[in-house]
């Protein structure tokens, strides 16, 4: 029976809400996020057996993630060795929790417009990637917000109705 390979977008700098949830089922999935969240113990070096187990699989969870960055956003990462520094590099990188950032998102969420003959599929999903956004930056959008950013599609939607 054949595995089946998943795979990451890669990290390209606009899409880390979508790129952090993706690769970390692909750890999970290899069983390695445990050394990116830091809850698996480093072995005794004297146990050789375990202590080169734990190498291997760090090395497999920095593979995943360093091999799902877009190549030109390898700078940030120096040489990498560690995942989770890797991984805390990125999250420190695109997933700032700063008032300006918040802003932006926002600004570019209520300035969204479905252009006429586009995708209704296409824009909810930019929407929805936005909202995603602002969830990793802490950012929860109420409900009320959701209904605003929504309202756009609603008013298209009763358009294509007349």
């Amino acid at each position: 029976m054949a595995e089946h390979k998943s795979t990451v977008v890669p990290l390209d700098g606009s899409n880390y809400a979508t790129w952090k949830v993706q690769c970390k089922m692909a750890l999970i999935k290899e069983d390695v996020w445990s050394l990116v969240d830091g809850t698996e113990p480093i072995p005794d070096p004297t146990e050789t057996n375990k202590y080169s187990k734990y190498v291997l699989k760090k090395n497999k969870a920095l593979a995943i993630v360093v091999l799902s960055v877009d190549p030109k956003l390898l700078y940030l990462l120096g040489e990498p060795e560690d995942p989770k520094k890797v991984w805390n590099k990125l999250a420190d990188q695109f997933q700032k929790k700063t008032w300006s950032n918040k802003l932006q998102l926002r600004r570019r969420l209520y300035a969204l417009r479905l252009k006429e003959g586009g995708s209704v599929q296409e824009h909810i999903k930019i929407i929805t990637e936005i909202f995603n956004e602002l969830s990793v930056i802490g950012d929860q959008m109420n409900e009320e917000d959701r209904v605003v950013a929504y309202t756009f599609l609603l008013a298209y939607q009763s358009l294509m109705i007349c």
